[in-house]
């Protein structure tokens, strides 16, 4: 048996113990200590850590979500990483993310709302309750994290961030862009009702807040990656945060806009919050800003006093564009977080052949 060490970003640590033919991820949960993981199958980044010391093996896992260069740079997967000596593991979360009991991830609830809300966007809203009472449950999870959501009737899942922050009503709010031809688009558009009952599983996913003193939180969203950036925000107006926050929202097409009057609405409420919208090929009546959210990222990065920290997420092209503009600002890349992407569902994944559908925010 060897000896794993944990630390965590805010330098807490735990360890246990973990055996030659074993994970890092099962040896944890065998002894009551549940680390964040999803898919466990090696096909998404939720337990991606940093190794600082020790030899270990890792096995059958995506490239796409372990790309070459960050393996050699020490990290791994944990729920693929088998160690061959003692490991000491660095990951991106604090420890209050660790579990040191039972942790409940199945949820039942129901549609409360099914809404198109643009050319391409679905509202959709699920209450979750006791299927045995009916009574609403708080599903526990930290702003930014995601919950697969199982097609009734089918053993379908597709994972989507929540846009809203835990309550105890139970409901959550999920802002989904529409797909040609997508099984979940199919459901949301044909055969979601209300009142309808549906599966859930989760949270997971390490894209979350952090704690870095009071810098400057600037949120970057393209299209559907609004939802996690907005539960974020959302988080930080119920906490009175008192950081200088930026939500930088962006779509191509006039008509793919939605949520414009709620981002208004959420300025009015929050002194510190700057909002800015553009829209790249606007309709002739559009007032707001045009060009992309990178070039409202480069205005106010322009005018900026301090470093931001950005959070990130949309479509790939937006978020290498990101990069490159927050460099050229000499934003530090580990002051950048952005959404990892995770499998659609986990009998769809192939690690070895990379075979798995990417998830939408």
């Amino acid at each position: 048996m060897f000896r794993i060490q944990i630390q965590t970003e805010d330098g807490e640590t735990t360890s246990f113990e973990c055996g030659l033919s074993e994970d890092v991820i099962t040896a944890a949960l065998r002894q009551n200590v549940t680390l964040l993981s999803s898919c466990r199958e090696g096909g998404c980044a939720t337990c991606k850590a940093q190794c600082t010391d020790g030899d270990y093996e890792m096995k059958n896992y995506s490239s796409q979500a372990l790309p070459s260069n960050e393996e050699e740079d020490g990290l791994v997967l944990l729920c693929r990483c088998y160690p061959r000596g003692d490991l000491d593991l660095d990951v991106p979360y604090t420890f209050d993310r660790i579990s040191f009991h039972e942790v409940k991830t199945e949820w039942s609830g129901e549609v409360i709302a099914c809404d198109k809300i643009s050319s391409n966007v679905i509202r959709f809203v699920v209450r979750c309750t006791d299927p045995e009472t009916g009574v609403a449950l708080k599903v526990p999870f930290f702003a930014g994290q995601y919950m697969d959501i199982e097609i009734p009737g089918t053993q379908t899942r597709r994972s989507f961030s929540p846009a809203t922050t835990p309550s105890d009503d139970g409901i959550m709010e999920f802002l989904i862009r529409l797909q040609p031809d997508g099984l979940f688009s199919q459901y949301l558009l044909n055969d979601a009702k209300i009142s309808q009952q549906v599966n859930l599983r989760g949270p997971f996913g390490v894209f979350n807040l952090h704690h870095n003193g009071i810098r400057p939180r600037y949120f970057i969203a393209g299209g559907t990656g609004l939802s996690p950036v907005l539960s974020m925000v959302r988080a930080m107006q119920e906490e009175k945060a008192p950081h200088e926050t930026k939500l930088l929202f962006g779509v191509t097409h006039q008509h793919e806009l939605f949520y414009y009057d709620e981002l208004l609405k959420l300025a009015e409420s929050m002194p510190k919050l700057t909002l800015g919208v553009a829209v790249m090929l606007p309709e002739p009546d559009w007032k707001g800003a045009t060009g992309t959210v990178v070039d409202l990222l480069r205005q106010h990065l322009t005018e900026a006093l301090a470093k931001p920290d950005i959070y990130l997420c949309g479509p790939p092209g937006m978020v290498d564009a990101t990069f490159k503009v927050a460099e050229e600002y000499g934003v530090p890349k580990d002051q950048i977080y952005l959404e990892k992407f995770t499998p659609a569902s986990e009998a769809s994944a192939d690690p070895e052949k990379g075979g798995f559908v990417l998830r939408q925010a």
